[in-house]
């Protein structure tokens, strides 16, 4: 029963930062959305959505460019360095841990190592192995990025915290 207390306390009092970039983020998506919608559209001949079309796309912009502007002020107010020892998501806390001790372009590094690896290993002749080549690349980027990467990131992080 705490715990699902806690879950209610959490949910009823987002912290402003997070709800920010929830706002920022979703304007984009509905861009994205609308851009998808309306080539549709366009596409089946419905030429004159066009007019709406940019309106949408303009009147979401800027209110997600307004979100986007108050989260980085909110984070720059705030100022307070992340600890990812109180972060109860694993995952989240083992990103955290690889950006800190490789750089911000770990991921890419790890996706570009799975395909390869998974090219190597896996025969492409049987037809089930090309469609399950996808599946094999997300489960190996999981593996290399969250236990390899977070294995040698770990005491690289410890080391540099202690400096």
């Amino acid at each position: 029963m705490k715990k699902l207390q806690e879950l209610k306390d959490a949910m009823r009092s987002p912290p402003p930062e997070r709800l920010a970039r929830i706002e920022y983020r979703s304007h984009f998506m509905q861009i994205f959305g609308v851009m998808l919608v309306s080539a549709l559209l366009i596409w089946k001949g419905f030429w004159y959505i066009i007019f709406a079309f940019i309106f949408s796309i303009g009147v979401s912009y800027s209110q997600g460019m307004n979100a986007y502007q108050r989260y980085r002020a909110i984070m720059a107010g705030k100022g307070e360095e992340y600890n990812p020892d109180l972060d109860k998501s694993p995952t989240r806390k083992r990103d955290y841990i690889i950006k800190k001790a490789f750089g911000k372009y770990s991921w890419g590094f790890a996706a570009i190592f799975s395909v390869v690896i998974t090219y190597l290993l896996v025969p492409l002749e049987r037809w089930f192995m090309k469609v399950a080549f996808g599946t094999i690349i997300l489960f190996n980027y999981l593996l290399i990025y969250f236990f390899l990467f977070y294995f040698i990131a770990k005491p690289i992080y410890n080391w540099r915290k202690k400096k």
